[in-house]
């Protein structure tokens, strides 16, 4: 069981089936899911779906992905993990979505140094980040977190 990972203004923790509502204002979102991997949500199914991928990848291993919760409203403003391993368990990629109507306040920046310290504690050297090439606001956050640009990818050491 991974654990809660505690900020000044957020909780990261595990994605819960009550959520489903706060997971759906983001998912939904046309301007959130602008350079997100996954299509825009259309119905409530598709967050079924979603925590039943979360729960399966969780189980194998394969992915480590926390609730972003606003600690005063105890609302999930966001999404963030660790997938992609390598072989030995030093690097992988990090994946981050956040609710547009929290954009700019430095959530994400919070959300991101808790889950770097909890990837260092865990023995990951690297981290990786596919950062599409016209989401600017994604590349400026990963440079202030230290992170380098190179043959369209981002990386940091920790």
């Amino acid at each position: 069981m991974k654990p809660d990972l505690q900020g000044n203004r957020i909780v990261l923790r595990t994605i819960q089936t009550n959520d489903s509502e706060d997971l759906f204002e983001i998912y939904g979102d046309m301007q959130t899911m602008e350079f997100a991997s996954d299509p825009v949500f259309t119905s409530k199914d598709m967050i079924v779906q979603m925590l039943d991928s979360v729960a399966r990848l969780e189980k194998s291993g394969e992915s480590l992905e926390w609730a972003i919760m606003e600690q005063t409203t105890n609302k999930v403003i966001g999404t963030c993990g660790l997938h992609s391993f390598s072989g030995n368990g030093d690097s992988c990629e990090v994946g981050c979505l956040l609710n547009s109507s929290y954009w700019r306040q430095g959530y994400m920046s919070e959300a991101l140094s808790l889950l770097f310290s909890h990837a260092k504690s865990l023995g990951i050297e690297k981290l990786y980040a596919d950062i599409d090439e016209g989401n600017f606001r994604s590349k400026a956050l990963f440079n202030k977190l230290g992170f380098k640009a190179k043959n369209g990818q981002f990386t940091c050491l920790l």
